[in-house]
């Protein structure tokens, strides 16, 4: 269909004018449909090439009516696109990145548009957490600084007063786990602070509270929430880590092919298997035993909303790189102890079982791996939404 209807307006502009039975034009309706590409995953190029055809044809149809909308003056133009909504703010609520670059790239002015409320674009960007709209902060040059001094006419709220409230649902889900949840809404309102200026950042909203009381008062129930989740995840992994060095702690005492009863020594010291059970078993016991002490001070910590920005998330990636250590050494020190047993023995048996010893160490990676790519995208590639490595208008 949007071959189709771009072919039309191609043929006769003033299609692009035409309303439906709720007073909308075609551009109106596009702005509620996200442009975003998704087909740029060459695992699932052939699956999704007709998805990125129908986006593509969309972005060009949108071109073609913003075409010609520009052929109007400037008073026809912005009572066109603000009846019976504003075009450009239905699509920043949906985070329609491409939708909102296409027009302001050909008309900046668009930039200074407002709501009922007097809020900006970048401010309903920032309430509805859409990161790509936001960073189109950094491509208005000095204009910014104009931009954030916009208040909301209602409560008298400014920009960092609606990064402190609290994301909507769907927005917020888009990160899983209530502790990366409080992690993204810090990492949010501190990028926000970093473009305030300093007299509004302890500004008071009408209610009496500034940004950093209302983001407490906000987020206190995902606080809670986000200190419950940390709390069961360490406890589950101490554990387990606690169980692996009470096993390797005895190993090391138990030496693998017995001692020699006239030197008192390992009688397979020598052997390469039995220096491989000594180190993988030594690592093991220090790996484990070091995400012992990791995991218990995750427990032992405050859970205050700075702890979730940076320690927090931190400390539980090293205690569980710490843990996948001590397991691949303890499997390691396991198999290497039976090739020192049946060294004079079958060969098959010690190959056999060393197979069957590195099973876990996958499926401990599939099943952790929802957790782990939880963790390594919450606190280290979140972060980099905010750093736009070109121009996005100009």
């Amino acid at each position: 269909m949007a071959d189709l209807a771009l072919k039309v307006v191609e043929e006769m502009p003033k299609v692009a004018f035409e309303r439906d039975g709720n007073y909308e034009t075609g551009l109106h309706i596009l702005a509620r449909k996200p442009l975003t590409s998704i087909c740029q995953s060459k695992r699932y190029r052939k699956r999704l090439m007709r998805s990125c055809l129908k986006q593509t044809q969309l972005l060009d149809l949108v071109r073609c009516l913003w075409k010609a909308f520009l052929t109007l003056d400037d008073g026809e133009i912005m009572d066109t696109i603000r009846q019976p909504s504003q075009v450009l703010f239905n699509a920043v609520e949906v985070g329609n990145f491409e939708f909102v670059a296409e027009l302001m790239s050909t008309y900046p002015d668009l930039i200074w548009e407002v709501d009922e409320r007097n809020r900006s674009i970048i401010h309903i960007a920032v309430l509805h957490r859409h990161a790509s709209i936001f960073n189109l902060i950094h491509d208005i040059g000095p204009v910014k600084d104009f931009i954030v001094t916009f208040m909301d006419e209602q409560d008298n709220s400014n920009l960092l007063h609606l990064a402190a409230k609290l994301a909507p649902p769907d927005r917020l889900n888009i990160v899983s786990g209530a502790a990366f949840q409080m992690m993204f809404e810090l990492l949010w309102f501190e990028e926000v602070k970093k473009i305030m200026l300093p007299s509004l950042i302890e500004m008071k909203n009408s209610e009496g509270m500034t940004p950093h009381q209302l983001f407490t008062k906000e987020h206190e129930d995902l606080l809670n929430k986000a200190e419950s989740w940390m709390k069961r995840t360490s406890n589950s992994c101490m554990v387990v880590s606690t169980l692996i060095t009470t096993g390797v702690f005895s190993a090391a005492f138990s030496t693998p092919g017995g001692i020699n009863d006239t030197t008192k020594t390992p009688n397979h010291l020598h052997n390469p298997p039995f220096l491989i059970f000594s180190i993988s078993n030594a690592i093991a016991l220090i790996s484990s035993s070091a995400s012992i002490l990791i995991f218990l001070s995750i427990l032992m910590s405050r859970y205050a909303e700075g702890d979730f920005y940076r320690s927090l998330p931190l400390k539980l990636i090293c205690g569980l790189m710490a843990l996948f250590v001590s397991i691949i050494s303890m499997m390691v020190a396991f198999s290497s102890a039976f090739f020192v047993t049946f060294y004079h023995g079958l060969k098959w048996v010690p190959d056999f079982i060393s197979v069957l010893a590195f099973v876990p160490i996958p499926l401990f990676a599939i099943l952790l791996f929802p957790l782990w790519s939880d963790v390594v995208y919450s606190t280290y590639f979140c972060r980099y939404l905010f750093r736009p490595t070109k121009h996005m208008l100009y």
